[in-house]
């Protein structure tokens, strides 16, 4: 990872794939979730927040059709009060100083939980009680350590769960080929971009593409310092869509995630909902990516928009490195 400059971003993001298989957790770790998994768990709790939780959303609505047990995402500084010491809790943070996730994570320890922490240093990484802590490289902005974040989870919870392991190098290759054929092709982030630039897009998927379409929301407000929001589908067809008329102000641009993976009701209400708010004036862009898996298709969208974020920084000539408003809040709490 030498030739990553952690100064810029698209740097960074270009990186995408080479993260996703930097860091394997240790045997320890891996032979601590196995035991934890023989001796049977009641669920897994990740628990983090921005861009160090994003993973656990990935993985939850990944697993949702396969986990035998709930995996929950907790947002926040308090646990539900139904997690015991039969659950698991992964405890990511990044830095590993955020406040919710330390509070968090002394709360899993003291009700006895298996508390297992992903970070590259901080005071996570020596917080008394876990049972386990799996380092991260040190040096990226969160948001941007999400591949490495990814596969991490992803590994430890497939151990705690005895599953077959994700083959991500296969995964690198594909990310790594479709990277360099995106720069030549009509799909070029730049050009979706350049249609963005005085839109404010709304990321709208379903399923596996929920967390997509949130990530990239959050990509869009911090890299390129727009307004950026997300839905998702069946639920916002009973509320969301009667918002999108042509009596409203015609700014908002839907982009709809459409997954190969869909059941085929799923996929009918996308092509419906499209075209509804085509009618309406709107101009929707639909966003697809061929692949072999779900986990494949998240990826290769969310490293896609990632890209897009950053063209769209540039063409507005911001820094999307810098995140000013959350560090001052930082600061001042």
């Amino acid at each position: 990872m030498k030739n990553i400059d952690k100064n810029d971003m698209e740097s960074m993001v270009r990186s995408f794939p080479e993260l996703l298989v930097s860091t394997e957790i240790p045997k320890e770790v891996s032979d601590l979730c196995a035991k934890i998994g023989q001796e049977g768990l009641a669920g897994i709790c990740i628990i983090g927040m921005g861009g160090s939780a994003i993973a656990g959303n990935y993985i939850q609505e990944l697993l949702h059709d396969t986990s035998q047990v709930p995996i929950i995402t907790v947002r926040d500084s308090v646990l539900p009060q139904f997690i015991d010491r039969k659950w698991t809790v992964l405890a990511v943070s990044y830095s590993g100083n955020t406040e919710e996730t330390l509070v968090a994570s002394r709360d899993s320890v003291k009700r006895g939980c298996q508390t297992i922490g992903v970070c590259s240093g901080g005071e996570l990484a020596s917080l008394e009680g876990v049972k386990g802590t799996v380092m991260v490289p040190e040096g990226f902005q969160p948001r941007a350590a999400f591949p490495i974040l990814f596969s991490v989870v992803l590994q430890i919870v497939e151990s705690l769960l005895d599953m077959k392991k994700t083959d991500l190098k296969g995964i690198e290759g594909i990310l790594s080929t479709r990277l360099e054929a995106w720069a030549g092709s009509p799909l070029k982030p730049k050009t979706m971009a350049n249609d963005l630039l005085v839109m404010t897009p709304v990321f709208i998927g379903a399923r596996h593409l929920k967390p997509v379409a949130y990530r990239a929301k959050c990509q869009f407000n911090e890299n390129a310092k727009v307004m950026a929001f997300s839905s998702e589908i069946p639920e916002s067809n009973h509320n969301e869509i009667e918002s999108f008329n042509e009596l409203n102000d015609q700014t908002m641009l839907p982009l709809f995630l459409k997954s190969a993976f869909l059941d085929e009701r799923t996929a009918m209400r996308f092509d419906i909902v499209s075209q509804i708010y085509e009618d309406e004036g709107f101009i929707p862009i639909r966003v697809s990516m061929s692949s072999d898996s779900k986990i494949e298709e998240m990826l290769l969208m969310t490293l896609y928009l990632d890209l897009v974020s950053v063209e769209l920084a540039h063409l507005r000539s911001v820094d999307p490195l810098t995140v000013e408003k959350i560090s001052m809040l930082k600061s001042q709490l």
